[in-house]
């Protein structure tokens, strides 16, 4: 059985995790790592068995060196693009770690090198195999619902719970803050059970709002550098999308307060609540709530999974990239309507429907 070979671009925590589900699978090998620090990539092929001629630190080097069919992108968000664009037109399927890219003409960049080259481009939002959200995907495509009007998404927000790296907190390697690390999740969530409406315009607003400060370092929560903090820790978002729908984002790293709640819809026929699922409807002239018994799902073990069997088929990407380029032209949007104050209008490219 010949199997398929596989090289990690970024030996950070997260990649890590990929290399854990590769490694599970027999058809795959683990043939290469690049990484800025070398004495980290030669540490992390060394616990993940990739042979000493394997190890890169610059990732050019590497996809040019080593035949590879496949790369796990894992770099700070600001270096996405870069790998993903050179692999994809050196006819090497990509999985990138979310975001997409740091910004809207980064994705549609890497889409449109994933389209000319026929390779998979697959951004890893291991949620998409969540039971919870593929079970309300369904229900709001039934119609059980009626006509979906207003919907809110957040993971909850953290009440301190900065990122610690710099690859986070600096600008120039994180892009921006908590919208690009958390928001990218809630936005992806709301737009996947929702079936990818298409967005309008945008009024949103950002904040620093606790980062910078020294004295909320504190027991029990995470630590972090305040004096070289650079990016947002707080998001707020309202999105008009077609036939009249609106949602709000709202997000924190860090904030004086347990949690923002929990995503729900609200329809004409009924409405949803996430984590837990609930279902509410007026049912024989009563108002009733279902609750629902979903399985366990590894959903990060369902992410390799669906993308090595995809390379292995030759496609479609089990993520259709387009639907994380429209969102992060919404992200974009957000960004310019924190800064300038006012609504925006969402200016998606031609690209996504043609």
């Amino acid at each position: 059985m010949k199997k398929l070979k596989v090289g990690i671009i970024g030996a950070g925590g997260i990649a890590n995790n990929h290399a854990h589900y590769y490694r599970e699978l027999p058809d795959v090998e683990l043939s290469a790592v690049a990484d800025v620090a070398q004495d980290r990539a030669r540490e992390f092929a060394l616990r993940w068995g990739i042979p000493p001629d394997g190890v890169f630190s610059e990732f050019s080097e590497m996809l040019r060196s080593v035949e590879l069919d496949a790369v796990s992108i894992c770099t700070p968000h600001k270096v996405h693009a870069k790998p993903a664009v050179e692999a994809l037109k050196r006819g090497i399927h990509v999985l990138v770690e979310k975001p997409m890219a740091s910004c809207g003409s980064e994705a549609l960049e890497m889409y449109k090198a994933a389209r000319s080259s026929g390779k998979i481009l697959m951004v890893g939002f291991q949620t998409r195999w969540s039971p919870e959200l593929r079970v309300a995907k369904r229900i709001v495509a039934s119609g059980a619902l009626g006509r979906v009007y207003y919907a809110e998404t957040t993971l909850g927000g953290r009440r301190r719970g900065i990122p610690g790296s710099a690859t986070f907190t600096k600008k120039d390697l994180a892009g921006g803050g908590v919208l690009l690390d958390l928001g990218c999740y809630a936005i992806d969530n709301i737009m996947f059970v929702l079936g990818h409406p298409k967005p309008l315009a945008v009024s949103a607003s950002i904040e620093s709002a606790v980062g910078g400060q020294k004295d909320a370092l504190v027991e029990g929560g995470w630590a972090w550098n305040p004096e070289s903090f650079e990016v947002e820790d707080f998001v707020s978002a309202f999105i008009r999308f077609e036939n009249g729908l609106t949602v709000l984002l709202k997000e924190s790293w860090a904030m004086h307060l347990e949690t923002l709640g929990s995503p729900f819809i609200l329809g004409t026929k009924g409405g949803l609540r996430l984590s837990p699922l609930e279902l509410y409807r007026d049912e024989w002239g009563y108002m009733a709530n279902t609750s629902f018994k979903l399985p366990q799902v590894d959903i990060y073990r369902e992410r390799i999974r669906n993308f090595v069997e995809a390379v292995k088929k030759g496609g479609p990407s089990p993520i259709d990239p387009r639907e994380i380029v429209m969102e992060m032209f919404i992200i974009d949007s957000i960004y310019e309507s924190a800064s300038k104050r006012k609504e925006v209008d969402v200016k998606l490219p031609a690209e996504l429907f043609s």
